[in-house]
């Protein structure tokens, strides 16, 4: 008999990005047999929240959200995602939307929904670099 159970299935995956840039990650998201993602017609929802690194997740102040599910950053800053039926899945966000990110070192995850069910399938640190240039608004 097993004496233990994991069904976190996240992968660790950080990310480092630069304060003023356009945010643009592509993923192609596969089944365990390799096949890609129907994600548009099998209806895909994603959340993605970059948040403080606070010890205890209640004082984790949400610095970047999501428009289409969850909670969205009070301030407007927020990722949009563009998916297809070929497992693709891009996470955006505009240069204006970056140029509000504070630079400093964060935390995230990025989670499926499909038919009820969450699964997040990404986590790991969200470092935002300094950025020298300045576009006018």
């Amino acid at each position: 008999m097993a004496s233990k159970v994991n069904l976190d299935v996240s992968e660790k995956l950080d990310i480092t990005c630069r304060k003023g840039d356009t945010f643009s990650l592509k993923l192609l998201l596969k089944d365990s047999t390799g096949t890609a993602l129907t994600l548009s017609t099998s209806n895909y929802e994603f959340l993605m929240q970059v948040r403080a690194r606070q010890r205890s997740s209640r004082e984790r102040k949400l610095v970047v959200g999501s428009t289409n599910r969850g909670r969205a950053a009070e301030d407007g800053v927020n990722f949009t995602f563009t998916k297809d039926d070929s497992g693709n899945l891009t996470i955006t966000a505009s240069d204006s939307i970056m140029r509000k990110v504070t630079p400093g070192r964060y935390v995230y995850d990025l989670q499926q929904i499909l038919d009820g069910v969450t699964t997040t399938i990404l986590k790991g640190n969200f470092t935002v670099n300094d950025d020298i240039s300045e576009a006018l608004a």
